[in-house]
Formats: C-alpha cells, sequence, structure tokens
C-alpha cells in the first residue's frame, strides 16, 4: 500500500510560468506542501482546479481559476478528469489517500476511494495554519532531540564559538520528546559560550534576560514583593546611581543562587554552529516562529514560567518575548538547519 498526499491549488501564485510546486506562494499551500512532505510519502499531487492533477515537477502558467466558482456540474466534470488521471498513477482500492484540500476539491473524489484521511477537516484557515505548524514544530523536535545535549557541568571548550543553542527543560515533553523551552544566540563574534556561562553560571540577571526571566517566576510564584526591586537594571553607571540604593545586595545574591540553582539542575541544551550572525539571527527568529505557532507544544501544568509575570511567556510555553509568531521555518530553512547540523 502506498501513502499518497492530494494538495489544493491556492490562488496566490507566481506572475510567471513556474513549477507547480512552487507557482502557488501562499501561507496555507506552503503549509500544506511542506506537512505533506514531512509524512514521507510515496506521491504528492496538486489538485489545480485548470489543470487538474499535477505532478511536483510540471511547469504550469499562472492562472485566475478556482473550483469554489464552479458549479456543480462543472465540478463533477473536473473530478472526473482527476480520477482518470489518479487511476493511471495510483491504485484507488489499496493505497490511502491523504488529502489537504478543501471540501469542493474532494467532495466527487471520495466517494471512488476507499482508504483516505482528510487531516484538517472542519477546521478554518487560522487553525490550519496552527496545524500545519506544529508539523514543522514535531520536525524541529524530532531533529534536535536527537543531537548530543549538554547539561551543567559543561566544558565550554565543547561548544561552538558560533551559534545557535536550544533549551530543554525537566518535566517538560511534547511531540514524543523534551519540549524546547528556548532558542537564543548572540551578536557579538565568538560569544556562544560566553553566553551560555552567562545564563547557566554568571550570577547576574542584568546580563542575561533569561536568568531575569526564571528569577521573575520563582519570586511572583512565592510572592515575593521583591519582585519590584528584580526588575530594576544596574548595567548602566546612572543606573547605578539612581537605583542602586533600592538594592539588598544580600537579597539578590540569594536570589542569583535560587536562579542558578534552578538552570543548573533542570535545563539542558543542544548547540547549532552557525558562523554568520546575520544567519544565526534569521534562523533563530524562524526557529522561535515555529515553536510557538505550535499549538501542540504545550506546557506542563508545573512548569515555572506559568508563574512569570509576563503574559507572552505564559501563553507561548517558551521564555522568551520576542520574534514570537512571526515567519516559521521554510522547507529550504530545514535543507539549510541539517546543512549546518551536518558540518
Amino acid at each position: 500500500m502506498k501513502k499518497i498526499v492530494l494538495i489544493s491549488c491556492a490562488s496566490k501564485k507566481l506572475p510567471a510560468r513556474a513549477k507547480a510546486s512552487e507557482l502557488y506562494i501562499s501561507p496555507l499551500f506552503k503549509g500544506n506542501l511542506n506537512y505533506a512532505k514531512s509524512l514521507n510519502p510515496d506521491k504528492i499531487f496538486i489538485l489545480s482546479a485548470k489543470y487538474g492533477l499535477l505532478n511536483l515537477e510540471e511547469m504550469i502558467e499562472p492562472y485566475n481559476e478556482t473550483l469554489n466558482e464552479k458549479s456543480k456540474d462543472e465540478r463533477q466534470e473536473w473530478a472526473n478528469k482527476v480520477l482518470e488521471k489518479l487511476k493511471q498513477e495510483i491504485d484507488l482500492n489499496n493505497d490511502k489517500i491523504i488529502f489537504l484540500a478543501g471540501e469542493k476539491y474532494r467532495e466527487f473524489l471520495l466517494p471512488f476511494i476507499k482508504n483516505f484521511e482528510i487531516p484538517l477537516e472542519g477546521l478554518g484557515i487560522g487553525k490550519q495554519l496552527c496545524f500545519l505548524s506544529g508539523g514543522r514544530c514535531k520536525r524541529l523536535h524530532e531533529i534536535f532531540n536527537n543531537m548530543h545535549k549538554f547539561s551543567f557541568p559543561f566544558n565550554e571548550s565543547e561548544i561552538p564559538l558560533n551559534g545557535i543553542y536550544i533549551l530543554f527543560e525537566k518535566g517538560e515533553n511534547a511531540h514524543g520528546s523534551e519540549r524546547i523551552v528556548r532558542i537564543g544566540t548572540h551578536t557579538g563574534e565568538n560569544q556562544l559560550p560566553s553566553r551560555l556561562l552567562q545564563h547557566f553560571v554568571n550570577e547576574n540577571k542584568d546580563r542575561s534576560i533569561f536568568r531575569k526571566n526564571i528569577g521573575r517566576a520563582l519570586l511572583n510564584k512565592d510572592k515575593d514583593s521583591y519582585l519590584n526591586t528584580w526588575e530594576i537594571d544596574t548595567t548602566t553607571r546612572e543606573a547605578k546611581e539612581k537605583f542602586g540604593k533600592m538594592v539588598d545586595e544580600e537579597k539578590q545574591k540569594e536570589v542569583e543562587k535560587k536562579v542558578t540553582k534552578q538552570i543548573q539542575d533542570n535545563f539542558s541544551f543542544i548547540v547549532i554552529p552557525i558562523k554568520d550572525k546575520d544567519e544565526r539571527l534569521q534562523i533563530e527568529s524562524k526557529i522561535i516562529s515555529t515553536v510557538s505557532s505550535c499549538k501542540r507544544c504545550n506546557p506542563s501544568q508545573n512548569w515555572l514560567g506559568l508563574f512569570s509575570p509576563k503574559d507572552k511567556i505564559k501563553k507561548s510555553g517558551l521564555w522568551l518575548v520576542n520574534e514570537l509568531y512571526k515567519e516559521p521555518l521554510s522547507e529550504e530553512d530545514f535543507k539549510r538547519l541539517k546543512e549546518l547540523i551536518d558540518s
């Protein structure tokens, strides 16, 4: 039995002749195609309102047709032509057909297919996009959880000088593996090892927003009024002169030690070497967007982040407030990610 995926076309297209897999440029089509590929099917076809059944590599011209604007008889005629081509490619009685297509694209095909699945049935476009992001997120979890993980104490000489780090946290799981809870990088040259030391070792929350966020959650959980003071950033000389007297140094050290213990006891990480700064920042942002958009990446009921005073942390399930819900990883990004990991 073969696994076949059928994807409906999209209205948003390139303005010139292109491969069928590249002509349609809507986020939903791209998401469907990425998800289809993640299923490792034997074949993927596109259901085109104009051309009928298309192979991904077929060269076609852009057009302005949709089944939604055709009559019932026209849709029936279209489906008959698609079925004739399908019969030449697959076994309608035995092969499993997965539809990533709207109702009008499948209504007259389903009666002739015995083994089918419609994973997005009943979902609006927004929920479909969330589901499809989950497919990419699952792939990320599978890739990252199969990489070498570091935990404290770690040998900083084993960390690449430049790259991205991915954090995992004890008790947090998603997609059948340890859940990604933070993605980060650095802006300075050759600073990845020192950045990780700032998180895991150096007791200065003003040099690590990750440490600051852990401290916020710990203090808020304990209903500790020192949370207001913890928010003060005394990095600059001006800030020290203005707010320094408000800081209880003993209490500050006590909280920093709690933060250190929380991080060292509960967090592990993997690293991806990326030398170019612009590429680091771009891939970091896309990984964050992919994970934050996944509706199947929920934190556990005991996750410390649920005590955070930052709503973005509680909502996303990540120790992050920036780069959430933006542009996710594309199929090309996944290929590049694999190249970087294998290098």
